[in-house]
């Protein structure tokens, strides 16, 4: 036995052992006597002040150092080198906060323009009005996803006008006394108690009274233009009574206190007026203020931190689909998105042994690569694909040299690295200039999800990327300002995505671009000055309706108009234009790129676990297959039937759905030690039996299986039928 064990042993006392103890009420010493029969003091209640900005973030930083101080553990059993496991940790805690410090950005600049607006309104509120500001801010259906929004305007309208925010929620406001408390806690903060201590010579007030939150201002020197915003997040929760009460006070006390409202509501302000009366409508004066909604605000996250050219890692269309779906189905909050990433981030960096790779930008040195990753590499279904590849293309050498030559392999895995920007560069560029076109509906999620999954190829039809036949319908007008949002793109690039512009590699595009857009201008004013209209064979005015009478029978047929050399010009425009965009804007799919597994996740088992778990479909397995988790030898020959051997909760769960809605307590007690009586194989006697089966009952319980019925004392309530 070891040293700590023989230290722990020593510190154990007998009294721990014990299940009971007597005190006794007589006392022998004086001074337990006496200090019995005084009284104790009465501790007074402190609040302690709030931690300033510098506390926080040194706590924060110092929980950060802790936790950085706990290493990656090496994978494969303690075969990866310690360096390489650092080294993983190191590119997690390097790549992550750039990528988080990005997706704040985002959903900050989301909201820019309502709170400028909502600030512009209270600012420019008149002040002598018997009436309250209220803002009513239309967050939609999905408050949850609103909660950075009321954040950012309690901290603007607090730093810029200098007003005393309080955020109300319905929860903490059941009552009217309940809400004042919070309003008036939410003002005074943390100087409550120190005001109290100075003021024992004056007139003490109830923490829910509103002339103790007028003083509190008065001698703040605050009386009339100290400022109290009131903002009620999820205003059409709140009981109707309590919000009327609230509004109808903070009137009488407008005259000394400033204050005024914002009100966070998810359907419309005539419906949120409706349930208000009309008395208290009245006392507001205010102005309607719309958000960017969660899906438009998903889309930007997409395009920063899943396919901008700063996410290091990919996401795979299965799973980014599952992620999108979820918070559109489940209406979750955009912070739950940014949860699922970096749970993604971590996922990759702390359980792939080759995301090493990533390091250093694809740049690592080759003394980290030991013999094992080089092992698990070829272990890959995209270096099997890439061999078999080559073994067709004749290259023998290059294939033999990838399974036999390590430094070989070792060159061709370093080279990925500038081959992973080529593919993001051209897939970003490709889906860029088919967005801007302006052309396709869909949103972006979907053209990324198809493009990763099978590539970008406008010539296939039909397909996510069918552009083709727009184009081609295009009138001259639309035609050239289709050119000048290409070539503005291209000048440009894409922000969002973290695409610079790339004119200087577009030369030649361009110039072609810009040809096209000299001759069809040209054609247009030659189309002017012949009093015609410029069109091309794709066009709908090309097309005409033939009358044929045949037999006393009407016919019609469909035929092509006479068209000018201007038309048959325009229409060859069309033409090499659709050709330059399909030979542009083109890209294969991911899963075809070598060692892709590297920069790609794509696994939707660990995402399913945590973020959308089944805990009823995991007791249903491990009760009737316990030994899939208890690995017994006992359980392996039950194979998902009653057996004796098995654990008492899973015969009892057995049993359970034999049974109808009610089940007699009785009747399953026999039924149980039949199984387990003295006769069967295990020969359990009647009072261990009988132990076991209340445990395993009440087990059942606990995880909500049966409750007591109240029709019969007798019997239990099945509550599940799986």
């Amino acid at each position: 036995m070891t040293e700590l064990d023989d230290s722990i042993i020593n510190s154990f006392d007998e009294d721990d052992h014990r299940v009971a103890y007597i005190f006794s009420s007589t006392d022998t010493s004086s001074t337990s006597a006496s200090a019995t029969t005084s009284r104790p003091t009465k501790r007074r209640k402190v609040i302690s002040k709030p931690t300033t900005t510098s506390t926080k973030k040194s706590g924060s930083a110092a929980a950060f150092s802790a936790n950085a101080a706990i290493p990656f553990p090496p994978l494969l059993s303690g075969q990866e080198s310690q360096v390489a496991a650092s080294l993983r940790q190191k590119t997690y805690e390097t790549v992550w906060p750039v990528l988080e410090e990005k997706i704040e950005s985002v959903l900050r600049n989301a909201n820019k323009h309502t709170l400028e607006e909502v600030e512009t309104f209270f600012s420019s509120a008149p002040a002598d009005s018997n009436k309250i500001p209220a803002g009513f801010v239309i967050t939609g259906p999905n408050i949850a996803s609103q909660d950075l929004l009321f954040e950012q305007l309690a901290e603007r309208l607090a730093g810029n006008d200098g007003a005393r925010v309080v955020r109300l929620r319905a929860a903490e406001a059941g009552n009217l006394k309940a809400g004042l408390k919070k309003v008036i806690g939410g003002v005074v903060g943390g100087d409550g108690d120190e005001e109290r201590e100075k003021d024992k010579g004056r007139r003490k007030y109830l923490d829910y009274d509103l002339e103790g939150l007028h003083a509190f201002l008065k001698r703040d020197g605050e009386e009339r233009e100290g400022k109290v915003v009131v903002m009620f997040q999820d205003s059409e929760a709140f009981d109707v009574g309590v919000l009327g009460e609230m509004i109808g006070l903070f009137h009488s006390w407008n005259d000394r206190i400033h204050f005024s409202v914002v009100f966070g509501i998810a359907t419309s302000v005539e419906l949120f007026q409706a349930r208000l009366l009309k008395s208290t409508a009245r006392q507001l004066h205010g102005a309607q203020f719309d958000v960017v909604q969660a899906n438009s605000v998903l889309e930007s996250v997409i395009m920063t931190a899943v396919a901008g050219m700063d996410a290091k890692l990919r996401i795979g269309p299965s799973l980014l689909s599952q992620l999108v779906r979820r918070q559109q189905e489940q209406v979750a909050g955009i912070q739950v998105f940014v949860s699922a990433l970096k749970y993604i981030y971590m996922n990759h960096f702390y359980a792939n042994l080759l995301s090493v790779l990533l390091a250093n930008d694809g740049n690592v040195d080759r003394k980290v690569l030991q013999p094992e990753h080089l092992e698990a590499i070829r272990m890959l279904d995209s270096f099997k694909t890439h061999v078999e590849l080559a073994v067709k293309a004749g290259q023998l050498s290059h294939a033999h040299s990838l399974l036999e030559d390590d430094g070989y392999l070792i060159d061709q895995i370093l080279e990925q690295g500038e081959k992973r920007k080529e593919y993001l560069t051209q897939l970003l560029r490709s889906l860029h200039l088919i967005m801007a076109t302006g052309l396709l509906t869909k949103p972006f999620d979907e053209l990324y999800e198809a493009s990763l999954e099978a590539g970008i190829d406008l010539n296939r039809s039909p397909g996510p990327f069918d552009i083709g036949d727009s184009i081609r319908g295009l009138s001259p007008d639309e035609f050239l300002a289709l050119i000048v949002r290409i070539t503005s793109a291209i000048h440009s690039g894409s922000p969002e995505l973290g695409l610079p512009g790339w004119e200087d590699d577009a030369e030649e595009l361009i110039g072609s671009l810009t040809e096209l857009r000299d001759e069809v201008e040209g054609l247009l004013e030659l189309s002017k000055d012949n009093n015609a209209t410029l069109k091309s064979k794709y066009s709908a005015q090309s097309k005409v309706l033939r009358t044929t009478v045949v037999a006393q029978k009407v016919q019609l047929s469909r035929d092509t108009a006479t068209m000018t050399e201007q038309d048959k010009d325009f229409t060859s425009a069309i033409d090499k234009l659709v050709a330059l965009l399909f030979q542009t804007a083109d890209c294969e799919r991911i899963s075809s790129l070598f060692l892709h597994e590297v920069w790609q996740y794509d696994f939707r088992s660990p995402y399913e676990d945590v973020f959308v778990p089944r805990p009823g479909a995991t007791f249903a397995r491990a009760l009737s297959r316990p030994h899939d988790y208890l690995g017994c030898s006992c359980c392996e020959k039950a194979n998902g039937t009653i057996a004796p051997t098995l654990p008492t909760t899973s015969i009892l769960y057995q049993l359970y759905f034999e049974a109808g809605s009610l089940i007699n307590v009785a009747d399953l007690w026999s039924s149980y030690y039949a199984l387990v009586g003295d006769e069967s194989e295990i020969g359990m006697d009647e009072r261990s039996a009988l132990v076991e089966f209340y445990r395993g009952l009440a087990e059942l319980r606990a995880m909500g299986f049966v409750k007591q019925s109240k029709k019969k004392a007798d019997h239990i309530a099945k509550l599940k039928w799986l």
